[in-house]
């Protein structure tokens, strides 16, 4: 699809790379109606192919249908496309240091107001390690513009995030208390129900006990994206507080405040996609699994009562 006709995300989406769809990114389209989209390698994906993926520049250009290429953000580097920075869209880009900003983020904008994506060059010699950093940034105030609204975005989005966490946090320990409560329902029948127990109620506890363990996995997959995912301390959040620490409580102008609120902006979106996903789990994977599972052993229980009962009646 041409990036021109998209709209805005509203939340993270994946973005397939290649056309059996093996190979893809996470993205997000226009942030704040502004013309980019910020693009995220699952760590994942470096992980399973041990730190090295034929990922450029420009196959992420292409994927996101950008025919029109101002340039990109790199490791909070803004790269502008001109005859110097073409061969680097074809370098094969290499997993982000450790504390670094992973967001790549491509620039487009009006049609004719930029250069079209270069043609395929040799990118032998090239890196980005060898590349002249460019002063200017995209997101840089303009002369005689007031940065005062920006601030105030920032700090009332910080504040939301802030609430948000806490709910995040409270939700965690729900998640690890439903953990618990399906782990303890996950048995083997005893003994007095399994006799009690007809085919059919075995058959039924087996699947209500694939149930529960689905229902754990789902629960596990959430605590494990609230504690190392992208709004964690090993995710972005520290650059997060950095930011509002160093810049926007003292209000002290830094490159790329304009860009900041976009990332923000982003990251609001993300603790609360991440929270609503937490809850979703809550309320229906860990609830059906329990559900289930209580209602298999309900019957089974009823079924031990009356053999309790007949029993005591043949020995009457």
């Amino acid at each position: 699809m041409s990036f021109a006709i998209r709209q805005p995300s509203v939340g993270w989406e994946p973005v397939p790379l290649t056309a059996d769809g093996t190979l893809a990114v996470w993205g997000w389209f226009k942030p704040q109606a502004v013309n980019s989209v910020a693009l995220q390698i699952p760590v994942e994906a470096w992980q399973a192919a041990g730190g090295s993926l034929p990922i450029t520049v420009r196959l992420m250009a292409c994927a996101t249908g950008i025919g029109l290429l101002q340039g990109w953000t790199l490791l909070g580097q803004f790269y502008p496309l001109n005859e110097q920075t073409a061969p680097l869209l074809d370098v094969p880009l290499l997993p982000p240091p450790a504390g670094v900003d992973p967001a790549i983020i491509l620039w487009s904008g009006d049609v004719g107001a930029m250069p079209m994506l270069a043609p395929m060059l040799d990118s032998s010699g090239f890196s980005y390690e060898a590349a002249q950093p460019v002063a200017a940034q995209v997101g840089d105030l303009l002369a005689g513009e007031d940065p005062a609204p920006m601030f105030e975005a920032i700090a009332s989005l910080w504040q939301t995030i802030q609430h948000m966490e806490t709910d995040v946090r409270r939700v965690r320990g729900q998640l690890e208390q439903a953990t618990s409560k399906l782990a303890s329902l996950n048995r083997d029948l005893k003994p007095e129900e399994h006799l009690a127990a007809d085919n059919a109620d075995k058959k039924d506890w087996q699947d209500a006990r694939r149930w529960l363990r689905d229902a754990s996995a789902v629960l596990a997959k959430s605590i494990k994206q609230i504690d190392t995912g992208i709004i964690s301390g090993a995710g972005q959040r520290h650059r997060f507080a950095d930011i509002i620490q160093q810049y926007v409580e003292p209000r002290r102008l830094f490159p790329g405040l304009k860009q900041a609120v976009i990332d923000f902006e982003m990251h609001h979106r993300t603790v609360k996609n991440v929270l609503m996903a937490a809850q979703a789990a809550l309320n229906k994977g860990s609830a059906d699994g329990e559900r289930r599972a209580n209602t298999v052993l309900n019957r089974i229980a009823a079924k031990m009562r009356q053999r309790r009962s007949n029993t005591r009646g043949t020995n009457a």
